[in-house]
């Protein structure tokens, strides 16, 4: 009953954590999300703190949680907030988990419960545009709230020893978030040949802010 994106769980819904995680991921279930909390940590509250210990031990300097889902208006306002930088982060560390890396990337899924003792299917649809449509997209995380505007996390993996991750928060529309993505990956394979890493002023000296951002966020990449 947390309201907003929902897989449309039911009380009493039995499920192993990969079908929760599905549900998670897939549609953004805050559903799913409090269920997993109150199951992995024994509470809401638990699983948070759980969550602000590994965004501190990755380096997460700019996040803080406040609760399992991510909703911030009503009974959830609060201080919870978080970066481009940070984001990149935990989704560059979830990738190295095979349970979640096997989850992320599904445009659609049907997952099973059992509901009352009874088998019950669930059909799942993904509201990111870029799975399925822009090439290499393996994972793909939309987020929307009054407070944050439309955001979305991705990576890309074309299979050649890079994995390339885009952070877009606070973009003019929904629709345009999808298109930021896709300027991030299209800047960062256009200029991957003169990318070096740690980033250094002489790096980004005269580049405009969003030339800025998009070559940070094309830092982030597996295989450098």
């Amino acid at each position: 009953s947390v309201g907003e994106s929902s897989a449309d769980l039911q009380e009493g819904d039995v499920m192993d954590l990969e079908t929760a995680l599905k549900a998670l991921l897939v549609p953004s279930g805050n559903d799913a999300a409090v269920a997993i909390a109150e199951t992995i940590g024994g509470s809401e509250d638990a699983f948070v703190a759980s969550m602000n210990a590994k965004a501190a031990e990755l380096g997460c300097t700019d996040t803080v949680f406040e609760n399992p889902h991510g909703l911030d208006d009503g009974e959830f306002a609060g201080d919870q907030h978080s970066c481009a930088a940070d984001v990149a982060t935990m989704l560059r560390a979830a990738m190295q988990i095979d349970l979640v890396r096997a989850n992320i990337g599904f445009s659609q899924a049907d997952i099973t419960v059992q509901r009352d003792g009874a088998p019950v299917t669930l059909a799942l649809e993904n509201t990111d545009a870029l799975l399925g449509s822009y090439p290499g997209a393996c994972a793909a995380k939309t987020g929307y709230t009054l407070a944050a505007g439309p955001c979305a996390a991705s990576a890309v993996n074309r299979g050649d020893g890079h994995k390339y991750y885009a952070v877009v928060l606070g973009s003019s529309s929904k629709p345009q978030r999808f298109v930021d993505s896709a300027a991030l990956y299209d800047w960062a394979y256009a200029n991957r040949s003169s990318l070096r890493a740690p980033i250094a002023d002489e790096d980004i000296a005269g580049l405009a802010w969003g030339e800025r951002v998009a070559f940070t966020v094309a830092w982030f990449m597996e295989g450098w």
